[in-house]
């Protein structure tokens, strides 16, 4: 079915999915960072000393910048996913950026997020969706 005859197209969709998530995690950290140094950050900014903002701060503008790049490559792979995908296809695997960035944001130590037993049981509902709407070959293919 569809998976036998566009496995290319399944491919870039879910290699949309992993873009997409690495740059929700990016951001995430980058954007989090800024903020917690958002008053020496804005003490340098009105001070102009734009050499030193940029060089003390540089990992964190380099994950927000990373987390751009990696939405474009989302966006990128997905407008060619979608030529060739059924959206009865696609958005179901879209969702599972949802599920990798729980888990990630869970085990990285730098997001700190924590586990919850309903944000788990939430994951598993998705994956049960995505397993009740995704196509399936039949045996009389």
């Amino acid at each position: 079915m569809v998976l036998r005859t566009q496995p290319k197209s399944v491919a870039l969709a879910l290699l949309s999915v992993m873009f997409i998530s690495l740059a929700q995690l990016a951001m995430k950290w980058g954007m989090s960072q800024l903020n917690l140094h958002f008053p020496e950050v804005s003490e340098l900014w009105q001070l102009q000393r734009y050499s030193e903002l940029l060089s003390r701060y540089l990992p964190y503008y380099f994950s927000v910048f990373a987390g751009l790049v990696f939405y474009a490559l989302s966006m990128l792979c997905w407008v060619i996913a979608l030529k060739r995908l059924a959206l009865s296809v696609a958005y179901p695997l879209l969702s599972l950026s949802y599920v990798i960035v729980y888990f990630a944001a869970i085990a990285l130590p730098w997001i700190g997020e924590q586990f919850s037993w309903i944000k788990a049981l939430g994951i598993v509902f998705i994956l049960a969706g995505i397993y009740l709407v995704f196509p399936r070959s039949t045996a009389k293919e």
